[in-house]
């Protein structure tokens, strides 16, 4: 499996075995991997939607995207195998979380804090059609996190403190080490969650941005 120091993510789109981020760890902190998921595309009728967390259907045949994580997950044994599949309460990621539970054997649980961002006024909306003096201000996603809200939605800070909450809940579950993780969500969701494990302000997030069906591991078991 490649390895990555906390850094600039290298894209390995066409290779069945993820990127792993590597985390420095800190003694007194619980030791965990998490295996990251986008989910796979949306129908096409949504191309060029800004949909945010409305609840869309996947595009036909997603399966298909995810087979190679399928097989790679299906190596992992003994202390790497793969705990349970964690996912958002949206179907586009409830259902690829349930089909790979199901043919690994491993539970699924869902979570509302995994959602993707709300965008508000602008969820439905063509991203052409939103208002040119909106559209024009939305780097301030990135620049005030902890104010801006697009379409009078979620701030940056507000989708990462939920998503981070998740993570907290769960290594609060264990004593020295969580057993390995896998979570299917959203862009969202999921570069937030890499922004706060890695300590980086949200400019700094986009390296981490997974296309649909990508994936990468986030671990701090540098010796695993």
């Amino acid at each position: 499996m490649e390895r990555y120091e906390a850094g600039p993510l290298n894209r390995l789109a066409h290779q069945t075995a993820p990127p792993r981020v590597l985390v420095p760890h800190d003694p007194s902190k619980v030791r965990f991997t998490l295996y990251l998921i986008r989910h796979p595309k949306v129908s096409s009728e949504w191309e060029g939607i800004c949909y945010g967390d409305h609840d869309v259907a996947l595009e036909s045949q997603w399966q298909a995207s995810l087979e190679p994580k399928l097989e790679c997950l299906r190596q992992l044994t003994g202390p790497d195998q793969i705990a349970e599949i964690w996912h958002s309460d949206l179907s586009r990621t409830q259902q690829p979380a349930e089909w790979l539970g199901y043919q690994l054997g491993i539970p699924t649980v869902g979570d509302a804090r995994l959602r993707e961002r709300h965008f508000g006024s602008w969820q439905g909306l063509a991203w052409a059609d939103i208002p040119q003096d909106e559209i024009m201000n939305a780097h301030d996603m990135l620049d005030h996190p902890s104010t801006y809200r697009p379409g009078n939605g979620e701030t940056t800070m507000e989708m990462m403190e939920r998503v981070t909450g998740w993570l907290e809940e769960r290594l609060a579950k264990g004593s020295e080490m969580l057993p390995p993780i896998a979570m299917i969500a959203h862009s969202g969701s999921i570069t937030s969650l890499c922004g706060s494990i890695l300590g980086l302000a949200p400019r700094d997030w986009t390296p981490y941005y997974l296309k649909p069906s990508e994936w990468l591991v986030v671990s701090n078991q540098n010796d695993s």
